[in-house]
Protein backbone atom coordinates (compact mmCIF):
# COMPACT_ATOMS: atom_id res chain seq x y z
CA UNK A 1 0.00 0.00 0.00
CA UNK A 2 1.19 3.51 -0.77
CA UNK A 3 2.66 5.49 2.11
CA UNK A 4 1.60 9.05 2.91
CA UNK A 5 3.18 11.86 4.92
CA UNK A 6 1.35 14.99 6.08
CA UNK A 7 3.05 18.28 6.94
CA UNK A 8 1.65 21.73 7.82
CA UNK A 9 4.53 24.25 7.60
CA UNK A 10 4.15 27.75 9.01
CA UNK A 11 6.62 29.40 6.64
CA UNK A 12 7.43 29.30 2.94
CA UNK A 13 11.04 28.48 3.78
CA UNK A 14 9.99 25.30 5.57
CA UNK A 15 7.54 24.46 2.79
CA UNK A 16 10.26 24.61 0.15
CA UNK A 17 12.49 22.40 2.28
CA UNK A 18 9.70 19.83 2.47
CA UNK A 19 9.00 20.13 -1.26
CA UNK A 20 12.53 18.96 -2.08
CA UNK A 21 11.85 15.28 -1.42
CA UNK A 22 13.66 12.77 -3.57
CA UNK A 23 11.82 9.55 -4.34
CA UNK A 24 8.47 11.00 -3.26
CA UNK A 25 5.51 12.58 -4.97
CA UNK A 26 4.85 15.98 -3.40
CA UNK A 27 1.38 17.49 -3.46
CA UNK A 28 0.23 20.81 -2.04
CA UNK A 29 -3.08 20.73 -0.15
CA UNK A 30 -5.34 23.75 0.30
CA UNK A 31 -9.09 23.06 0.48
CA UNK A 32 -8.66 19.47 -0.69
CA UNK A 33 -11.99 19.28 -2.53
CA UNK A 34 -10.23 17.86 -5.61
CA UNK A 35 -7.11 16.24 -4.14
CA UNK A 36 -8.64 14.25 -1.28
CA UNK A 37 -11.28 12.45 -3.40
CA UNK A 38 -8.50 11.49 -5.82
CA UNK A 39 -6.40 10.08 -3.00
CA UNK A 40 -9.39 8.15 -1.66
CA UNK A 41 -10.12 6.72 -5.10
CA UNK A 42 -6.47 5.74 -5.49
CA UNK A 43 -6.43 3.95 -2.13
CA UNK A 44 -9.45 1.91 -3.16
CA UNK A 45 -8.03 1.07 -6.57
CA UNK A 46 -7.73 -2.63 -7.38
CA UNK A 47 -5.15 -3.80 -8.22
CA UNK A 48 -3.06 -1.35 -6.25
CA UNK A 49 -0.17 -0.24 -8.42
CA UNK A 50 3.17 0.23 -6.73
CA UNK A 51 3.65 3.99 -6.39
CA UNK A 52 6.20 6.14 -4.55
CA UNK A 53 5.28 7.64 -1.17
CA UNK A 54 3.28 10.86 -1.28
CA UNK A 55 4.16 13.87 0.84
CA UNK A 56 1.13 16.11 1.39
CA UNK A 57 1.96 19.68 2.37
CA UNK A 58 -0.91 21.73 3.82
CA UNK A 59 -0.92 25.42 2.88
CA UNK A 60 -3.41 26.74 5.43
CA UNK A 61 -0.83 28.04 7.89
CA UNK A 62 1.03 30.27 5.45
CA UNK A 63 -1.29 33.28 5.39
CA UNK A 64 -1.87 33.15 1.64
CA UNK A 65 -5.59 33.93 1.83
CA UNK A 66 -5.62 37.74 1.79
CA UNK A 67 -7.22 39.96 -0.85
CA UNK A 68 -5.62 43.37 -1.42
CA UNK A 69 -6.87 46.26 -3.56
CA UNK A 70 -4.37 49.01 -4.35
CA UNK A 71 -6.77 50.97 -6.53
CA UNK A 72 -5.38 49.73 -9.84
CA UNK A 73 -5.18 45.99 -9.23
CA UNK A 74 -6.72 43.33 -7.01
CA UNK A 75 -4.42 40.59 -5.71
CA UNK A 76 -6.06 37.39 -4.48
CA UNK A 77 -4.15 34.99 -2.25
CA UNK A 78 -4.15 31.43 -3.57
CA UNK A 79 -5.69 29.89 -0.43
CA UNK A 80 -8.61 32.34 -0.24
CA UNK A 81 -11.80 30.29 -0.11
CA UNK A 82 -14.51 30.75 -2.72
CA UNK A 83 -16.96 31.83 -0.01
CA UNK A 84 -14.55 34.48 1.30
CA UNK A 85 -14.15 35.86 -2.21
CA UNK A 86 -17.92 35.96 -2.69
CA UNK A 87 -18.16 38.16 0.39
CA UNK A 88 -15.24 40.38 -0.58
CA UNK A 89 -16.18 43.92 -1.61
CA UNK A 90 -13.35 44.39 -4.12
CA UNK A 91 -14.22 41.15 -5.91
CA UNK A 92 -17.92 42.00 -5.98
CA UNK A 93 -17.55 45.56 -7.29
CA UNK A 94 -14.37 45.43 -9.40
CA UNK A 95 -14.41 41.85 -10.71
CA UNK A 96 -18.11 41.17 -11.38
CA UNK A 97 -17.47 38.34 -13.85
CA UNK A 98 -15.42 36.46 -11.25
CA UNK A 99 -18.06 37.15 -8.61
CA UNK A 100 -20.75 35.70 -10.89
CA UNK A 101 -18.62 32.61 -11.54
CA UNK A 102 -18.00 32.04 -7.82
CA UNK A 103 -21.73 32.26 -7.17
CA UNK A 104 -22.31 29.45 -9.69
CA UNK A 105 -19.63 27.12 -8.33
CA UNK A 106 -20.62 24.06 -6.27
CA UNK A 107 -22.62 24.42 -3.05
CA UNK A 108 -22.03 26.37 0.14
CA UNK A 109 -20.18 23.57 1.95
CA UNK A 110 -17.72 23.14 -0.93
CA UNK A 111 -17.27 26.89 -1.44
CA UNK A 112 -16.43 27.24 2.26
CA UNK A 113 -13.48 24.88 1.77
CA UNK A 114 -12.41 25.11 -1.88
CA UNK A 115 -9.82 27.74 -2.79
CA UNK A 116 -9.24 29.90 -5.85
CA UNK A 117 -5.69 28.57 -6.16
CA UNK A 118 -6.92 25.00 -6.11
CA UNK A 119 -9.46 25.70 -8.84
CA UNK A 120 -6.71 27.17 -11.01
CA UNK A 121 -4.04 24.54 -10.29
CA UNK A 122 -6.48 21.69 -10.91
CA UNK A 123 -6.34 22.91 -14.54
CA UNK A 124 -9.75 21.58 -15.49
CA UNK A 125 -11.06 22.91 -18.82
CA UNK A 126 -14.40 23.34 -17.02
CA UNK A 127 -13.03 25.44 -14.11
CA UNK A 128 -15.51 28.28 -13.68
CA UNK A 129 -13.04 30.76 -12.20
CA UNK A 130 -10.66 30.62 -15.16
CA UNK A 131 -12.67 32.30 -17.98
CA UNK A 132 -13.38 35.47 -15.95
CA UNK A 133 -9.80 35.64 -14.68
CA UNK A 134 -8.56 35.15 -18.24
CA UNK A 135 -10.63 37.99 -19.74
CA UNK A 136 -9.59 40.22 -16.84
CA UNK A 137 -5.93 39.69 -17.74
CA UNK A 138 -4.94 37.79 -14.59
CA UNK A 139 -1.30 37.11 -13.77
CA UNK A 140 -0.09 34.27 -11.53
CA UNK A 141 2.71 34.62 -8.99
CA UNK A 142 4.68 31.39 -8.62
CA UNK A 143 7.30 30.89 -5.94
CA UNK A 144 9.88 28.19 -5.23
CA UNK A 145 13.18 27.80 -3.38
CA UNK A 146 14.88 29.22 -6.49
CA UNK A 147 12.86 32.46 -6.44
CA UNK A 148 9.64 33.74 -7.94
CA UNK A 149 8.23 34.42 -11.38
CA UNK A 150 5.05 35.85 -12.85
CA UNK A 151 3.12 34.07 -15.59
CA UNK A 152 0.11 35.42 -17.47
CA UNK A 153 -2.88 33.15 -16.95
CA UNK A 154 -3.23 33.03 -20.75
CA UNK A 155 0.09 31.11 -20.82
CA UNK A 156 -0.45 29.04 -17.68
CA UNK A 157 -2.34 25.97 -18.91
CA UNK A 158 -0.81 23.37 -21.24
CA UNK A 159 -3.57 20.74 -21.23
CA UNK A 160 -6.19 19.07 -19.02
CA UNK A 161 -4.69 18.87 -15.54
CA UNK A 162 -1.41 20.40 -16.74
CA UNK A 163 0.20 23.80 -16.10
CA UNK A 164 3.59 25.44 -16.54
CA UNK A 165 4.23 25.20 -12.76
CA UNK A 166 7.47 23.34 -12.10
CA UNK A 167 7.95 20.65 -9.44
CA UNK A 168 8.13 22.31 -6.04
CA UNK A 169 6.69 25.57 -7.37
CA UNK A 170 3.77 27.07 -5.48
CA UNK A 171 1.00 29.33 -6.76
CA UNK A 172 1.05 32.19 -4.25
CA UNK A 173 -1.47 34.67 -5.67
CA UNK A 174 -3.33 35.93 -8.71
CA UNK A 175 -3.35 39.62 -9.65
CA UNK A 176 -6.03 41.23 -11.80
CA UNK A 177 -6.19 44.77 -13.19
CA UNK A 178 -9.88 45.50 -13.77
CA UNK A 179 -9.29 48.39 -16.15
CA UNK A 180 -12.22 50.30 -17.66
CA UNK A 181 -14.18 47.34 -19.00
CA UNK A 182 -17.44 45.79 -17.93
CA UNK A 183 -17.29 42.03 -17.42
CA UNK A 184 -19.74 39.16 -17.10
CA UNK A 185 -19.84 35.36 -16.82
CA UNK A 186 -22.43 32.87 -18.02
CA UNK A 187 -22.61 29.12 -17.44
CA UNK A 188 -24.61 26.20 -18.77
CA UNK A 189 -24.79 23.02 -16.69
CA UNK A 190 -26.95 19.92 -16.59
CA UNK A 191 -28.94 21.44 -13.75
CA UNK A 192 -29.25 24.87 -12.18
CA UNK A 193 -27.00 24.38 -9.15
CA UNK A 194 -23.95 22.48 -7.91
CA UNK A 195 -22.86 21.15 -11.28
CA UNK A 196 -19.85 21.23 -13.56
CA UNK A 197 -20.13 23.35 -16.67
CA UNK A 198 -21.19 21.92 -19.98
CA UNK A 199 -19.99 25.24 -21.42
CA UNK A 200 -19.07 28.47 -19.67
CA UNK A 201 -18.07 31.85 -21.04
CA UNK A 202 -16.80 35.20 -19.86
CA UNK A 203 -16.42 38.54 -21.59
CA UNK A 204 -14.85 41.90 -20.79
CA UNK A 205 -15.91 44.86 -22.92
CA UNK A 206 -14.56 48.41 -23.14
CA UNK A 207 -16.73 50.96 -24.94
CA UNK A 208 -16.01 54.37 -26.39
CA UNK A 209 -18.86 56.51 -27.72
CA UNK A 210 -21.12 53.46 -27.66
CA UNK A 211 -18.78 51.33 -29.80
CA UNK A 212 -16.57 48.44 -28.80
CA UNK A 213 -13.03 49.71 -28.26
CA UNK A 214 -11.66 46.37 -27.02
CA UNK A 215 -13.10 43.04 -25.96
CA UNK A 216 -11.85 39.78 -24.50
CA UNK A 217 -13.81 36.52 -24.71
CA UNK A 218 -13.00 33.20 -23.05
CA UNK A 219 -14.84 29.88 -23.27
CA UNK A 220 -14.41 26.90 -20.96
CA UNK A 221 -15.34 23.23 -21.12
CA UNK A 222 -15.14 23.24 -24.92
CA UNK A 223 -11.43 22.57 -25.56
CA UNK A 224 -8.47 20.96 -23.74
CA UNK A 225 -7.91 24.31 -21.99
CA UNK A 226 -10.00 27.45 -21.56
CA UNK A 227 -9.60 29.37 -24.81
CA UNK A 228 -9.61 33.00 -25.90
CA UNK A 229 -11.77 33.60 -28.98
CA UNK A 230 -9.54 36.16 -30.66
CA UNK A 231 -11.27 35.97 -34.05
CA UNK A 232 -14.60 36.91 -32.51
CA UNK A 233 -12.92 39.64 -30.48
CA UNK A 234 -11.43 41.25 -33.58
CA UNK A 235 -14.77 41.09 -35.39
CA UNK A 236 -16.49 43.10 -32.64
CA UNK A 237 -14.04 46.00 -32.40
CA UNK A 238 -15.57 49.22 -33.71
CA UNK A 239 -19.13 47.88 -33.57
CA UNK A 240 -22.04 48.23 -31.22
CA UNK A 241 -22.41 45.27 -28.88
CA UNK A 242 -25.94 44.25 -29.75
CA UNK A 243 -27.89 41.17 -30.80
CA UNK A 244 -26.75 41.41 -34.41
CA UNK A 245 -23.03 41.86 -33.76
CA UNK A 246 -22.78 39.10 -31.15
CA UNK A 247 -24.68 36.73 -33.44
CA UNK A 248 -22.18 37.38 -36.22
CA UNK A 249 -19.30 36.84 -33.82
CA UNK A 250 -20.80 33.53 -32.74
CA UNK A 251 -19.67 31.71 -35.86
CA UNK A 252 -16.09 32.76 -35.12
CA UNK A 253 -16.38 31.47 -31.57
CA UNK A 254 -16.99 27.94 -32.85
CA UNK A 255 -13.80 28.07 -34.93
CA UNK A 256 -11.73 28.61 -31.79
CA UNK A 257 -13.09 25.53 -30.02
CA UNK A 258 -12.37 21.81 -30.13
CA UNK A 259 -15.12 20.30 -27.93
CA UNK A 260 -15.28 16.63 -26.96
CA UNK A 261 -17.93 14.07 -26.08
CA UNK A 262 -18.03 13.15 -22.38
CA UNK A 263 -20.53 12.12 -19.71
CA UNK A 264 -21.86 15.67 -19.40
CA UNK A 265 -22.47 16.52 -23.05
CA UNK A 266 -21.61 15.89 -26.67
CA UNK A 267 -19.17 17.85 -28.80
CA UNK A 268 -22.04 18.70 -31.17
CA UNK A 269 -24.10 20.24 -28.36
CA UNK A 270 -21.17 22.20 -26.96
CA UNK A 271 -20.46 23.68 -30.37
CA UNK A 272 -24.10 24.68 -30.70
CA UNK A 273 -24.49 26.36 -27.30
CA UNK A 274 -21.07 28.04 -26.94
CA UNK A 275 -22.01 31.00 -29.18
CA UNK A 276 -25.15 31.54 -27.08
CA UNK A 277 -23.18 31.57 -23.82
CA UNK A 278 -20.70 34.01 -25.34
CA UNK A 279 -23.50 36.25 -26.64
CA UNK A 280 -25.13 36.38 -23.21
CA UNK A 281 -21.84 37.22 -21.52
CA UNK A 282 -21.06 39.93 -24.09
CA UNK A 283 -24.43 41.61 -23.81
CA UNK A 284 -24.31 41.53 -20.02
CA UNK A 285 -20.77 42.92 -19.95
CA UNK A 286 -21.63 45.73 -22.35
CA UNK A 287 -24.77 46.61 -20.41
CA UNK A 288 -22.79 46.63 -17.17
CA UNK A 289 -20.29 49.00 -18.76
CA UNK A 290 -23.02 51.29 -20.05
CA UNK A 291 -24.71 51.21 -16.66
Amino acid sequence: MREYEYHAPLSLERLFELAEAEGMEVRFLAGGTDLMPRISAERNQIPRDRKPPMRIIYLGGLGLDEVTDDGESVTIGATASLSALLDNGAVRTKLPALHEALREMAGVSVRNTATIGGNIMNASPAADSVPPLLVLGAECLLRSAAGERRVALSEFFTGPGKTVARPGELLVSVTVKPGRGGSAFRKLGRRKAETLSVVNAAACVELRDGLCESVRIAVGSAAPVVVRCTGAEQALVGKKIDENSVREAGALVVKALSPIDDIRSSAWYRARVAPTMVARALLAAAERKRG
